[in-house]
């Protein structure tokens, strides 16, 4: 059971992912493509699939103040040991930059959602929903305010303020959340194309991040990326998952933290270096690796605590 519950998580990422570098090989996808196609899903999908899963959650029971507390502390955690410890590995602010970036920010909307969804169930993915909505602005602010910093910029306040309030996660996120709080009941086409437009956003998106996956430049950075992939894929969901078990979640939340714990760096992450002076080939290069490794590692997570019991 615990085999098969570990493939059953990891395979439908890595079928897809192994479908998008097919398709770029065969020349069936171009750089172009794959840009206008990540855009489309990233701005007009992705808040389909943060409404629909808030939408079709019972919040009074997913809505955890104490688990949700508990997440954010843990996100900071994480942020503030890989800011004091990275600049001892390297004195290059770029560099730094891009492993910081690297470990913080993590593709929780693409991967740790259908992994939920294998293990818990589709109905057990508002809690991951509420954490990644939560979450996500966090990192994505405190990268955005280190990058700066890394680089010596000032900050800019009102232009900070407007990314954020613009974010197509949030957006969904909190109008899920107002058009649940107020008792609204869409009739069941509205629902049903609500659903599949969600639907779309998983095999689509991982079809495009195999697509685009470089393997280059890898020995040349072998420390950094050992560095960030150990942290990243290993320790981090390692800490999650204790804090969590420790104080005393139940299954489902532990699974949750799990897959939010255990997801690669996010793509966007390699864009943001380069328009921030970060060093850029490290960062595609941390994205490619953390995304290939992590269907090792997230297959050995679910089938490590599936066996203890802790999850499934």
């Amino acid at each position: 059971m615990s085999l098969m519950l570990s493939v059953s998580a990891v395979f439908p990422i890595f079928f897809y992912m192994v479908a998008g570098m097919v398709l770029r090989r065969g020349g069936k996808l171009s750089d172009g493509t794959m840009n206008q196609v990540n855009k489309i899903v990233y701005t007009y999908c992705f808040p389909f699939v943060m409404f629909s899963n808030i939408y079709r959650t019972d919040i009074g029971e997913v809505l955890n103040p104490g688990y949700l507390l508990t997440m954010m502390v843990l996100v900071l955690l994480v942020i503030g040991v890989t800011v004091l410890l990275v600049p001892r590995h390297t004195g290059d602010r770029a560099v730094q930059g891009s492993m910081m970036q690297g470990i913080i920010r993590g593709n929780m909307l693409l991967f740790a959602l259908p992994v939920v969804s294998v293990i818990s169930g589709p109905e057990q993915t508002g809690l991951a929903s509420l954490c990644i909505a939560t979450v996500v602005p966090v990192y994505n602010i405190l990268c955005v305010v280190i990058l700066e910093s890394l680089r010596g910029a000032n900050l800019r306040p009102g232009r900070l303020m407007m990314s954020i309030v613009r974010n197509p996660l949030i957006l969904g996120a909190v109008l899920g959340l107002l058009v649940k709080l107020a008792g609204i009941h869409f009739p069941a086409f509205i629902e049903r194309v609500i659903v599949e437009v969600a639907g779309l956003v998983t095999p689509v998106a991982l079809v495009m991040l195999g697509g685009g996956l470089r393997i280059a430049d890898t020995v040349t950075y072998r420390r950094e990326l050992i560095i960030v992939s150990a942290t990243k894929l290993l320790a981090v969901p390692l800490l999650f998952v204790v804090a969590v078990k420790l104080l005393g979640f139940d299954r489902v939340a532990i699974t949750t933290a799990m897959a939010l714990g255990a997801v690669p760096t996010a793509v966007s992450s390699f864009v943001l270096a380069k328009e921030m002076d970060a060093d850029g080939v490290l960062a595609g290069q941390i994205v490619a690796v953390t995304t290939v490794l992590s269907m090792g590692t997230v297959f050995l997570w679910v089938f490590v605590l599936s066996s203890l019991g802790w999850i499934g």
